[in-house]
């Protein structure tokens, strides 16, 4: 049957154009995740836009985000970069959301129907359920791509490929992360041509398949030619050393076995697979009937084997026994191997239709209809306009976090008062809001930036850090939220929202150091019960998430 007349396709797309509508209908009003999103990823992208840094050189520095070189904020040859170019940022948000889900609905189908042998029936739910992951903004198809490019190599391997398949490889890394999940697909399908190797597969082409893989290499080389030209030291200031460098994990072994069994077990919360509550427990009983009835389990058991080993290196890279290596091989804080679980999403539902594959097509439909529902409703956009509408239980949405007309007034504000210094510190809100702003801050959330600033950063709020023990550690021994932190209002989460009533007695800054940076003012969103004599209230404002108090530095 045509593919546009198969009733189970038509439902499943139907289905995913609604989810899409909601997501359109819902614009700016939506529940968007703050981790590594709205808190960075999102400013930072249209700050590059704002700014028409796109194509600066590397180290040329980001006024808005704390002077971080242009390097820290990926790649000019990223389609999401451009989107933020050609579109207001929720547009651009919202058309990477939809792409990111159509080709892994697509490129999930032809997955499991050609390559897996899931009949054309089933195939289309398993698409849906797959197309309807959370997939995280910043990483485009390195996680929703992987069925559509796996595809595609098993055709280049079995020599059914076409020109489309070819486009695919070439196209691949201008919208996806070679750090991410790059690497690691590539690790996979060398590791899938070596055991076809060792089987003495005759009917694999394995030149052509090695060609895809060199076209591939070189495509993720193009693309981040700046991180390649820093691994080199072509182009880096002399003297430049990054903040990662201090970074330190101390995990304890216990601590590590742990991380590896809820890695296993819930998944990786970047590459979110839903797999725990339907997955898992149909792997389980999957494994026990088929011992007993004596069936062929090899391909099953490899795939968990995989998966065992990448929970593993997941829980175990912040081991502190790793450290002295890692120190050895700064390269490894670089890739962070611990990213192999990036393929969690598309080996546990690879793992889902190898077994669902064999059970009666009612059965398996149902089965992968219920696997839609879980991943539909653990969805954060749906589970939280759904709290929102019939509990009543509201969030912050992307309209409210970014808070434009609020800091329309914080800007007038500061216009209005005579100070050569207009770069801002936050305390309690993500330095994001401000970036998103256009407000130049002196913190923020970055992924590289030099080791002088984050000591500069430190020496600023010594004091606030010695008085707290888990923020002392946390900046101290990461320090990517090269963050204000003060000892009361420690943030987290959205940030400390109007209803939460928090206050701070002082700030113990140094804020001779703060000035020597060129910062002006304060945006805090608490108040400051007693400012000293270095700080001075110009104005607060509010709306109906946040209070902002405005002090200037004097």
């Amino acid at each position: 049957m045509p593919l546009f007349l198969n009733k189970s396709f038509i439902i499943s797309f139907l289905s995913l154009l609604l989810f899409f509508g909601f997501i359109v209908f819902l614009g700016e009003d939506a529940s968007i995740r703050v981790h590594d999103n709205l808190e960075a990823n999102i400013a930072w992208y249209k700050s590059l836009a704002d700014q028409h840094l796109l194509l600066a050189s590397s180290y040329t520095p980001n006024e808005t985000v704390m002077q971080a070189p242009r390097i820290a904020f990926g790649s000019e040859w990223s389609l999401i970069a451009w989107l933020f170019v050609w579109f207001k940022p929720i547009v651009a948000y919202n058309i990477n959301v939809i792409l990111m889900s159509l080709v892994a609905f697509f490129g999930t189908y032809l997955f499991t129907k050609d390559t897996l042998k899931l009949s054309p029936k089933i195939a289309p739910f398993i698409a849906l359920g797959f197309a309807l992951l959370p997939f995280w903004f910043s990483g485009g198809l390195s996680s929703a791509g992987q069925p559509l490019l796996f595809w595609s190599f098993d055709r280049i391997l079995k020599k059914h490929n076409s020109v489309i398949d070819w486009i695919i490889f070439l196209l691949f890394p201008f919208y996806s992360s070679l750090i991410l999940s790059g690497l690691f697909m590539m690790v996979l399908m060398v590791g899938y041509l070596g055991v076809n190797f060792l089987k003495k597969e005759r009917k694999i082409a394995y030149g052509t398949g090695v060609l895809s893989l060199i076209i591939l290499t070189i495509g993720y080389i193009l693309v981040d030619y700046r991180l390649f030209l820093d691994i080199l030291k072509i182009g880096t200031p002399a003297g430049f050393t990054p903040h990662r460098v201090e970074f330190v994990q101390g995990n304890t072994f216990a601590e590590s076995i742990k991380a590896a069994k809820n890695s296993f077990l819930g998944g990786q919360n970047h590459f979110p697979s839903f797999h725990t509550y339907l997955i898992l427990p149909l792997v389980f009983f999957y494994l026990i009937y088929g011992f007993f009835k004596q069936k062929k389990l090899v391909t099953v058991v490899f795939c968990l084997v995989i998966l065992g080993i990448i929970a593993i290196i997941d829980g175990f890279w912040n081991f502190t026994g790793f450290e002295s290596l890692k120190d050895k091989l700064p390269i490894l804080k670089a890739i962070q191997l611990d990213r192999f679980y990036s393929l969690y999403p598309n080996l546990w539902f690879g793992v889902f239709v190898l077994i669902i594959r064999e059970l009666p097509i009612k059965i398996a439909i149902i089965l992968a209809s219920i696997q839609v529902m879980i991943v539909l409703f653990s969805n954060q956009l749906v589970g939280d306009y759904i709290k929102k509408t019939i509990h009543g239980r509201d969030y912050v949405s992307y309209r409210e976090f970014y808070a434009e007309d609020l800091f329309s007034k914080v800007k007038t504000v500061l216009k209005e008062d005579e100070n050569p210094n207009k770069r801002v510190g936050m305390v309690g809100l993500h330095p994001a809001v401000a970036q998103y702003n256009q407000i130049p801050t002196i913190d923020g959330y970055v992924v590289l930036y030099s080791l002088a600033y984050k000591h500069q950063i430190q020496a600023i709020i010594q004091p606030e850090l010695n008085q707290n023990k888990f923020i002392k550690n946390y900046f101290e021994q990461w320090g990517s939220r090269c963050y204000l932190f003060d000892n009361e209002a420690v943030i987290a989460g959205d940030g400390i929202l109007k209803k939460q009533k928090c206050c701070t007695e002082s700030l113990d800054y140094d804020f001779d150091k703060l000035k020597q940076l060129k910062c002006g003012y304060i945006l805090s969103a608490v108040e400051v019960r007693h400012p000293s004599e270095h700080l001075k209230l110009l104005s607060k404002v509010e709306d109906a998430n946040w209070r902002v108090w405005i002090y200037k530095i004097i």
